[in-house]
């Protein structure tokens, strides 16, 4: 919200339309608009996040993680490429853009979305409810890559909970339970070694599995009757949430643990996407980024909402990834200064042609 203040205060000189849209009160998001909006020809939305993730432990950095400074070139603090300083320019963008607006027939569109880190859906999920994004094509700027990357495509997701059920039992006598971390530690080493069964994608390879969460036991006197392990599993458009929780659930099943049983159960999914390579999109932010290659990613961005929704949208962004959600954040000061302006030509040239 404090984002979105000072981003309108900034428009209100430049009679730059503008509307503000919040569905939690703190999570305001913005929407700027250039251009004649002619019937017929294209619409290009940037849409950035506004939101950044925690610094973590403060001895981690070399300086305050919320003071930005510049030194040497380069813009340094949470936030500055993941994705403040991609805002920046593409906001100098919009700037520019309205100086030319009597030349641009369609629309661009410029987005400040209020929830991007931790998906809460009041960001771009509110504002496609509420009918906000009519959109022909969109740009992403929260991959880094330095301009020479275009994202088309992003791999699926699927939480799994994995549960483990044993027996418990006197620490005491430990033969007369089943233990449900012994259980689990089996099938966490069958998983190890375990490949999922998919078609590999030209752009996003193959399918990766992390384990990121376990727990188990009451008490350590008390044979453990329950473990629990979260998987975080990235799948591609060759496969589907159900078909690997089915396969998870196989393997679990074929633990030899006798006395143990497995469940695995959907915690969260979300949908792979993926636009063509030469998609129009792509082919005029070659024109605008000479050497850029086409790539994919087991991230996820804004993209793929917008994607999911019907729209051509594509991750390309200033930065380098070195730093994205780690101390020391940085970005490059003349990127940001080099996108702004080729992302103003890009945007005259997408909303100079007809649908």
């Amino acid at each position: 919200g404090k984002v979105v203040a000072i981003l309108e205060k900034e428009l209100a000189p430049l009679s730059i339309k503008n509307t503000r849209h919040a569905k939690v009160p703190g999570r305001e998001n913005l929407l700027a608009r250039v251009g004649q909006a002619t019937p017929g020809y294209r619409k290009l939305l940037v849409l950035l996040h506004t939101d950044v993730v925690p610094s973590g432990a403060p001895s981690d950095w070399k300086f305050a993680p919320f003071e930005p400074f510049e030194k040497d070139g380069k813009l340094y603090g949470r936030g500055v490429l993941d994705d403040k300083g991609p805002l920046a320019a593409s906001f100098a963008a919009l700037m520019i853009l309205k100086r030319h607006e009597h030349l641009i027939p369609g629309e661009f569109v410029f987005g400040a979305v209020g929830d991007e880190e931790v998906g809460i859906g009041v960001g771009v999920e509110h504002l496609l409810e509420l009918g906000l994004i009519d959109c022909t094509d969109a740009v992403i700027p929260d991959i880094a890559g330095d301009m020479l990357e275009i994202n088309v495509a992003e791999k699926g997701r699927v939480i799994l909970k994995v549960k483990a059920r044993g027996k418990q039992a006197h620490a005491m006598n430990p033969a007369k339970g089943v233990n449900a971390i012994h259980a689990m530690t089996r099938f966490l080493l069958a998983l190890e070694t375990h490949t999922l069964r998919h078609e590999t994608h030209p752009l996003l390879g193959g399918p990766t599995i992390n384990t990121g969460l376990i727990r188990g036991g009451m008490a350590p006197n008390a044979v453990a009757a329950d473990c629990e392990t979260t998987l975080d599993i990235r799948f591609v458009p060759s496969q589907t949430a159900r078909g690997v929780r089915d396969e998870i659930l196989d393997l679990a099943r074929s633990i030899d643990f006798p006395g143990a049983t497995f469940d695995v159960e959907i915690f969260q999914q979300v949908l792979p996407c993926e636009v063509a390579p030469d998609a129009p999109i792509v082919k005029m932010i070659l024109r605008h980024a000479p050497g850029a290659k086409v790539v994919g990613s087991g991230g996820g961005t804004f993209a793929k909402p917008l994607v999911l929704a019907g729209i051509q949208a594509v991750g390309w962004s200033p930065g380098n990834e070195a730093t994205y959600h780690e101390p020391n954040e940085e970005i490059e000061i003349e990127q940001l200064t080099q996108f702004a302006g080729r992302l103003a030509c890009l945007a005259m040239d997408v909303c100079s042609m007809k649908i």
